[in-house]
């Protein structure tokens, strides 16, 4: 019996140390997301936190989805799209299960550089095709609502707000989703309400749509607005 004891608990330790250390290997490269994720409210040292990423993690798609987070927090869509390109073939040549997860959300960047280029069609393609392998997935969900509501297509954008109203995680994208489909039915007020409430935090924590991209809606709606009025 004692040997018995003995060779389950030194079986349950080596399991235990084998483990931990596919963990550690899983997640060691996303140690400069969770580090950003701390300062959600400090653009400056999230970016900072995402180019080191870029700069230790290399030619890793990992690396390709920092930095295009980076540069799409900056707004500099074409480089971001460069960055999700190398990203996605490096996924293609090194079919592992790791870059099999990572190429879901580098197209999730590359639905979020679509939209915040205007390129509406696009972008809801990607996001629906995410959303399709990923329903737990609210985010893409929002970009879906959104591009609907920019393309006009008021009651498609309002059926995909509806599937996110109840969750709490997506209260920013819920404000943006909001306002967006109030200006696409004509009420820029009302959209302009939503705007400045989510603009009205000292700093929305969502990384993919920056200040600057908020003020271009302000001042879009307000000038429609105006002329309306």
């Amino acid at each position: 019996m004692d040997y018995l004891s003995l060779n389950l608990t030194s079986t349950l330790a080596g399991l235990t140390v084998v483990l931990f250390v596919m963990f550690i290997r899983l997640h060691w490269p996303f140690r400069f997301q969770y580090m950003a994720n701390l300062y959600k409210r400090r653009a400056e040292v999230r970016l900072r936190w995402l180019d080191a990423s870029y700069r230790k993690n290399r030619s890793r798609a990992v690396a390709m989805l920092d930095k295009s987070t980076h540069e799409i927090m900056t707004g500099n869509y074409e480089l971001a799209e460069k960055f999700i390109v190398q990203g996605i073939h490096v996924c293609k040549d090194q079919p592992s299960l790791f870059n099999q997860a990572m190429i879901h959300y580098l197209f999730y960047n590359l639905a979020i550089v679509y939209y915040s280029s205007g390129r509406y069609s696009e972008a809801l393609e990607v996001a629906f095709r995410i959303y399709q392998r990923d329903q737990g997935m609210t985010d893409s969900l929002a970009l879906i609502a959104c591009s609907h509501a920019r393309l006009g297509e008021v009651e498609s954008a309002w059926e995909a707000y509806q599937l996110i109203a109840t969750k709490r995680s997506a209260r920013e994208w819920k404000l943006f989703c909001l306002a967006e489909i109030e200006a696409a039915k004509g009420n820029y007020e009302r959209a302009l309400t939503h705007l400045r409430q989510l603009m009205g935090k000292s700093s929305p924590s969502f990384l993919h749509l920056n200040r600057s991209e908020l003020e271009k809606r302000l001042e879009e709606w307000q000038k429609a607005s105006t002329q309306a009025g």
